[in-house]
């Protein structure tokens, strides 16, 4: 195996990153006709053309997309022991990254989140919300807090809680139509839906028994569902959304439940990060603080 020199690498991620060498070497305070000779060096250890580049066009390779994965993977993996023992070994610092939905997100971090930062001052806290499909092994971030366990195969899942899910709609949005007293009865409303997979598509909805595949119209589409409860609201379809958020609603009389009698399973809600960063302090501090606060709760 061919020796990489780690600022060759540092440099090609920060040119993917930032979008050009210039702008790279800029940042890494390298002249810019070092930045070039690094990046053919680079290159030649790894036998591909990593990147494409000209006047008008700089992007990757597919061998780059590839190259640029792995090399993320290992600078992340590296600044963290480096960080940790420039710190004496075992400090709770640096960035921290968290991807999570946007309900899920808010009520975890917005009650808990101040707490964890006085504790760790030293740590800097990101958190994108509406990134919960952030992808970790394209170091988009440390942890994502994710609903279901769909992509948690090659990842380090911790269960936070099971979130019991349920039908409703608005009255002024069923009133026009007979009363829905089966599943087949769904086909002719409009549904309000957490991904965009098209207008006329399946929903699964998930009971004790069996998966059932209902065919409706999804004429809105979003991974907020806050913002989707303000669209069942206003009359725009039937949603399916957890019981903690649409309670409330129903105690008001503004939403109504929709087959109630459905039982439908709860939704699994999961912490998850990389095998290869559960020894990472920053990360096994945050992760510890998060079940403790699920488990008293």
């Amino acid at each position: 195996m061919k020796d990489f020199s780690l600022s060759d690498v540092r440099l090609f991620t920060k040119a993917a990153q930032l979008g050009g060498l210039t702008p790279a070497a800029d940042v890494l305070n390298v002249p810019k006709a070092s930045a070039s000779r690094q990046l053919q060096r680079l290159e030649a250890t790894v036998g591909h053309l990593l990147l494409h580049r000209g006047s008008t066009r700089f992007a990757l390779t597919e061998e780059g997309r590839e190259f640029l994965v792995a090399a993320q993977h290992v600078l992340t993996i590296l600044d963290d022991v480096m960080l940790n023992l420039s710190s004496g070994g075992g400090a709770v610092n640096g960035r921290l990254r968290i991807a999570v939905p946007h309900y899920y997100g808010r009520e975890l971090l917005t009650n808990h989140l101040p707490a964890f930062m006085t504790a760790y001052p030293q740590l800097e806290v990101v958190v994108e919300t509406g990134k919960d499909r952030a992808d970790l092994f394209r170091d988009e971030a440390d942890l994502a807090i994710r609903r279901g366990r769909e992509g948690c195969d090659e990842l380090v899942a911790r269960h936070l809680k099971h979130e019991p899910l349920m039908l409703c709609a608005a009255p002024a949005y069923l009133s026009p139509f007979p009363r829905i007293e089966s599943l087949s009865d769904l086909a002719s409303h409009f549904f309000l839906t957490t991904d965009a997979e098209g207008r006329k598509r399946e929903i699964n909805l998930a009971t004790a028994e069996k998966t059932h595949r209902v065919r409706v119209e999804s004429v809105f589409q979003s991974d907020d569902l806050e913002l989707i409860l303000q669209l069942a609201l206003s009359a725009r379809g039937i949603a399916l959304l957890p019981v903690s958020l649409a309670s409330p609603q129903i105690g008001q009389g503004l939403l109504v439940p929709v087959l109630p009698s459905l039982n439908l399973k709860p939704q699994e809600i999961n912490l998850v990060y990389l095998p290869s960063r559960r020894n990472s302090p920053k990360i096994k501090t945050f992760v510890d603080y998060v079940l403790s606060i699920f488990r008293s709760s």
